[in-house]
């Protein structure tokens, strides 16, 4: 099932959030995380350590992990949707 990343960002930084089918009928989820550090190239990976039986187990547990790595109040929206920002808190 294809979908476009979801990013999320706080004054810090932005993640960008994945979720994958692998293997077939198994979901997995990855963030990006990219730290607002100036010029200089701050960015990590973080991956699940198991795999989801459904796509919206998944999107939910890498919702919980990148909302628990944000402080304050936070910007949620589609990667590719350039009108879809939303204010979540």
């Amino acid at each position: 099932m294809p979908t476009h990343p979801m990013s999320l960002s706080d004054h810090r930084r932005t993640l960008v959030m994945h979720v994958m089918e692998d293997p077939p009928g198994r979901y997995t989820w990855r963030i990006v995380v990219e730290e607002k550090c100036g010029g200089a190239d701050c960015d990590s990976m973080i991956e699940a350590q198991t795999d989801y039986s459904s796509h919206a187990e998944a999107e939910a547990a890498c919702w919980a992990t990148g909302n628990g790595m944000l402080d304050g109040r936070r910007i949620a929206s589609e990667v590719g949707d350039l009108g879809a920002a939303r204010a979540a808190h």
